[in-house]
């Protein structure tokens, strides 16, 4: 996630555009909070087994979860087509409003593949 979360930062577009399919107006800004998600998902490793702290990470891991499976949900919904064509409808919507995705598919590949890791990750942990 980290890589993510840089990359918007360094990289040209398209390319930059992947982590958050947001659009070049977006897609920096969005960095940050992909920065943020990144240092939760590392501290989970460091956090005690206090009773208190046990809920606040209790908390962030169904956030991160949450968040995760969102991302997934809606990048799932873009590619099918929903709003305007897609790989199931009819349509160009996909290509047209969104060409940044097609123009690096290896890339957005990799990205879906971090966010789905993760969504698992956190939903099949067994605290």
């Amino acid at each position: 996630m980290l890589y993510f979360a840089i990359q918007p930062v360094v990289s040209p577009y398209p390319l930059a555009t992947i982590p958050s399919i947001l659009g070049k107006r977006l897609s920096r800004p969005a960095s940050a909070f992909t920065f943020l998600g990144s240092v939760i998902a590392y501290s989970f490793k460091e956090i005690s087994i206090d009773d208190d702290e046990r809920s606040v990470q209790k908390i962030l891991r169904r956030g991160i979860g949450f968040g995760s499976a969102a991302h997934l949900a809606l990048i799932f919904l873009k590619v099918i087509g929903v709003d305007g064509g897609g790989l199931i409808f009819k349509g160009r919507g996909l290509w047209e409003v969104y060409p940044a995705m097609i123009a690096v598919p290896f890339a957005a590949a990799c990205s879906f593949t971090v966010y789905a890791l993760l969504c698992f990750a956190v939903c099949t942990d067994d605290e």
